[in-house]
């Protein structure tokens, strides 16, 4: 895991992570949705822990197997007449997602490169997380309940897809230079290829309750989209604590990130109904480490997010001349139209 630390010697690392994001604005393309937003009111919680396990098979070649279990809320008003005009109605999607099992290889020898090296990997994730949870709701008219898919796609814990995850990452600890010593710099990359076309899952486009124009006809059904991830960072001493030992142990940390779902996936065919886009970030934070274990905390702060509108779009209740609205609010695996109103990342990691 770039960052994390030396995994020399070690037979097995295993981590921790949890991470919340709690949400309550609707994105349109590059700008907020003012108007869904503020019609609908919608809230939703993102609460994802995960239990990951890596055993190094050798210096140069390691699994990685990661498991999230998620709890995760949404809620909005029904029917959409603004503050005070609806009542609130929500549900909550629990259980264990998808599990992924990656083998990579570093492309150089750890023991002549101890201090930087490139690993390259393959993997697979495999659908155990629930991708079509129900619920009894609202129609979205506010005329009656009904017994459908639970909405947004972003809160399932599963998507319903077997993947293939194709990923890079490396790292750099500087030696020599006396300003860099001691710091590290790193990055990984990694794109999930879901083959599967549709899941089955009833999508919001299918619950309205309201007639459909034709365009919308394609998107009953959620689609098993692809995504993609992409993380640089470093790792920096803090100046003025090598001699202090209960300050040696912190170190500051930032990262970039970006990370989305295409508007096509790369194999096979790309219907039923998603929200492409991506989103960016910076991540502030700072590790603890301590004999054989490291404690991570970051904060999240999103600078640029875009949903695609077209692809986004769900059908009108008032029935527009061309028939669509696009809301823009979700997407099946990443929150690109929600703006995190709270958002905190930890992680535990520790070798053995």
């Amino acid at each position: 895991m770039p960052g994390l630390g030396s995994t020399a010697g070690s037979k097995l690392q295993m981590s921790v992570g949890w991470r919340q994001a709690r949400i309550t604005e609707s994105y349109n393309g590059h700008f907020v949705n003012r108007d869904f937003s503020h019609t609908w009111m919608p809230y939703e919680r993102m609460s994802i822990m995960d239990v990951s396990a890596r055993y190094i098979i050798n210096p140069r070649m390691s699994v990685l197997a990661t498991l999230p279990i998620v709890s995760n809320n949404f809620s909005m008003l029904y029917p959409p007449n603004g503050p005070g005009g609806g009542v609130r109605h929500g549900t909550n999607a629990n259980g264990i997602g998808d599990l992924s099992i990656f083998h990579q290889i570093a492309l150089l020898n750890p023991k002549n490169h101890p201090f930087e090296n490139v690993s390259v990997g393959v993997g697979m994730k495999i659908p155990t997380g629930d991708w079509n949870v129900q619920g009894d709701l609202p129609n979205l008219t506010g005329t009656g309940f009904m017994r459908r898919a639970i909405y947004p796609p972003a809160i399932m814990p599963g998507d319903g897809g077997t993947g293939i995850i194709f990923g890079i990452n490396g790292f750099k600890n500087f030696r020599k230079n006396l300003l860099l010593r001691g710091n590290v710099i790193f990055g990984s990359a990694s794109y999930l290829s879901n083959p599967r076309d549709t899941n089955g899952t009833n999508s919001i486009v299918s619950s309205m309750g309201v007639p459909l124009a034709p365009q919308f006809l394609n998107r009953l059904t959620n689609s098993v989209t692809d995504s993609y991830n992409v993380q640089i960072g470093t790792s920096l001493k803090i100046p003025g604590t090598w001699d202090k030992p209960q300050l040696k142990p912190f170190r500051g940390r930032l990262t970039f990130n970006c990370e989305g779902i295409p508007n096509h996936d790369l194999f096979g065919k790309s219907d039923g109904y998603r929200q492409p886009g991506y989103i960016m970030s910076v991540a502030p934070g700072f590790t603890y480490a301590k004999g054989h274990g490291m404690f991570i905390c970051e904060v999240p702060i999103v600078f640029s997010r875009f949903v695609n509108p077209n692809k986004s779009a769900i059908p009108d209740l008032n029935q527009n001349a061309d028939g669509s609205l696009s809301a823009a609010a979700f997407n099946p695996k990443v929150n690109l139209g929600m703006v995190p109103a709270v958002a905190v990342s930890m992680r535990y990691v520790r070798t053995f």
